[in-house]
């Protein structure tokens, strides 16, 4: 066993900051840090991800707080200032534009977009805005021509750029004695984005009027177009941007070695965007993984007011809703809808797009070719896997036996090459039989430029032994690789081998097989229940006096299906056939 390290560690709540070479490589909070930190040590961890940090620790810090709210807060905030290596840590994102107005001596106005560029240090930020933030930026720029430039106010240039030539700034490059002009600008254009109009419009009036009997005629001309300008079209802009974002609908799934986040942006009843975020889990340490990535979101993302949760989140609700109020310092409200109402149904419209988001992730063509490549390494394939075929058969009993083909083509559906087919051999369930007339049908007379890289079969070995045996009887044993998905375990069977090959659940390669199949049987039921609706209605027409095969066929060709001959009116019916005909087809089915 290994020990704690020699340091007197506290039984206060606080943070845990886990070092390897000075550099902080995990953030923790605790109740009790003694407790916490000594857990790391003095047992064995069944965990790897645990088992590898606790390898490369060399020494630990800590900070005491007064609560454990004021620990996971801190947490927070040092988990976004250090980006250790083993904490969940949403990287890179885009989110709402931002203001930022520089610490500087000449400070400058810019727009930040990601979320690492969100560093407080740097000066004041002010939004978020979901549209019009560009606009802005460069309305009040040109407004009190403040820089929005990179050049270095500690220098002294020779010549201003083009801009201030363009009337678009005042050239703090090279004009330093302009220091308490510009200051006073970039004051006002703070008090403009906290929403404080108001206060600078009657400034801007006061100093008109001012310069006016002054008789500094041009000094007023410039207080009074500043004074229009806020008044049309600032005014209206920063108050709409200031009624913050009422609600966000949080929605999120883990699946492996990922959690996935999907959140909806509602405002005023609108939905104004969309963030989505994939954060791979692997090598990551966490107390409450849902938990912890909802705290890392909102540690870079504006807390709204209301926020949606599934059930998920619920047994949460009591210390993430602590956590926010004193973040935010404004009261957030959580909602967990169970029954119809219009919160249930963007949380509904949230997981949806959580659903979509997901498979587009797995659908990025850098995600795809590697589930491609490795499909092609691991199963140590003749032939890399571009185009693939799978088979699945659908009946019930035997009867309106069909078989479908689902055809993925780079990882990808590929619709327009799918085929259906009418089992005609059998009417009674002989799965074997039916899979040779489809085998027989497919690839009997199909050129061999035009076979599939994969031939994949939904079952096991029996079943892919089986479809080995058709394709060798017919001469086109070899052509393509034979594959079978097991569906109890997910097991991948090879042809001529009897060991499965086991993928990883979250392997895209896996995926990319999983995907193929699901739409083949999808692809069939749907084909299935199609003709057994078909003949159960079309029997149902043979019962009725008066309609025989011609009045039959005349129906099916007015109204293209049988379901259409159902939901047709009686107006519509009336049409084709007599009035008693229709009114018993009404009836009848």
């Amino acid at each position: 066993m290994i020990t704690v390290f020699n340091k007197d560690i506290p039984d206060n709540p606080g943070v845990y900051l886990m070092k390897n070479k000075s550099k902080i490589i995990y953030v923790g909070k605790a109740k009790n840090l003694s407790n916490r930190v000594n857990s790391y040590f003095n047992r064995e961890h069944q965990n790897e991800k645990t088992k590898e940090l606790v390898k490369h620790i060399d020494d630990i810090d800590f900070i005491i707080c007064t609560s454990e709210i004021d620990a996971l807060i801190l947490e927070n905030n040092l988990i976004k200032k250090y980006s250790p290596k083993y904490n969940i840590n949403l990287k890179d994102e885009k989110t709402y534009p931002y203001i930022l107005i520089t610490d500087e001596k000449f400070p400058k106005i810019s727009i930040v977009r990601t979320t690492r560029k969100l560093n407080q240090n740097l000066g004041d930020y002010f939004g978020p805005f979901p549209f019009g933030a560009w606009n802005l930026k460069n309305t009040l720029s040109k407004l009190y021509k403040v820089r929005d430039c990179n050049r270095d106010m500690e220098k002294i240039y020779s010549r201003p750029c083009l801009k201030f030539y363009m009337k678009l700034c005042s050239a703090p490059c090279k004009y330093k004695n302009i220091f308490i002009e510009y200051n006073v600008g970039i004051s006002d254009i703070k008090e403009i984005l906290k929403g404080n109009t108001t206060t600078v419009i009657e400034k801007l009036e006061k100093n008109m009027n001012e310069s006016a009997k002054n008789m500094e005629f041009e000094k007023a001309i410039l207080f009074r177009e500043q004074k229009k300008e806020i008044e049309t079209n600032i005014q209206k802009q920063i108050s709409e941007a200031n009624s913050s974002i009422d609600e966000d609908v949080f929605t999120l799934l883990i699946e492996d070695n990922k959690i996935f986040l999907c959140i909806l942006n509602i405002r005023e009843g609108k939905i104004l965007g969309k963030n989505f975020h994939s954060i791979n889990l692997e090598n990551k340490i966490y107390d409450n993984i849902i938990e912890d990535t909802i705290m890392s979101y909102y540690s870079k993302y504006p807390i709204p007011k209301n926020i949606i949760f599934d059930d998920s989140v619920e047994l949460l609700k009591e210390n993430i809703n602590h956590i926010f109020e004193a973040i935010s310092k404004h009261k957030v409200s959580l909602f967990f809808p169970k029954i119809k109402s219009r919160r249930r149904d963007v949380l509904e419209m949230g997981l949806l797009n959580l659903k979509k988001d997901i498979e587009n992730f797995y659908n990025k063509k850098s995600v795809v070719e590697k589930g491609l490549s490795d499909l092609y390494t691991k199963l140590n394939l003749k032939r890399f896997p571009f185009k693939i075929e799978c088979f699945d058969i659908s009946n019930i009993s035997g009867k309106d036996a069909v078989a479908s083909m689902s055809v993925s083509v780079e990882g990808k559906k590929a619709k327009k090459f799918y085929r259906k087919f009418k089992i005609t051999s059998k009417d009674t369930p002989d799965d074997f039989a039916m899979m040779r007339e489809v085998i027989e049908r497919r690839y009997s007379k199909l050129p061999l430029e035009e076979f599939p890289d994969i031939i994949l079969i939904d079952g096991g070995l029996g079943q892919i032994n089986a479809v080995g045996e058709i394709l060798e009887d017919i001469g086109k044993g070899g052509v393509s690789e034979l594959l079978s998905i097991a569906k109890k375990e997910e097991e991948i069977y090879k042809f001529t081998e009897n060991t499965p090959y086991i993928f990883s659940k979250s392997d895209e390669a896996l995926k990319i097989l999983q995907r193929v199949r699901d739409e083949a049987h999808r692809f069939g039921v749907t084909y299935h229940r199609l003709l057994r609706n078909k003949r159960v209605i079309s029997s149902q027409l043979d019962t009725i006096p008066g309609i025989g095969p011609k009045r039959k066929e005349i129906l099916l060709k007015t109204f293209g299906s049988v379901k259409q001959i159902q939901n047709a009116t009686l107006e519509e019916l009336e049409k084709v056939i007599p009035k008693h005909l229709a009114l018993k087809i009404k009836e009848m089915i």
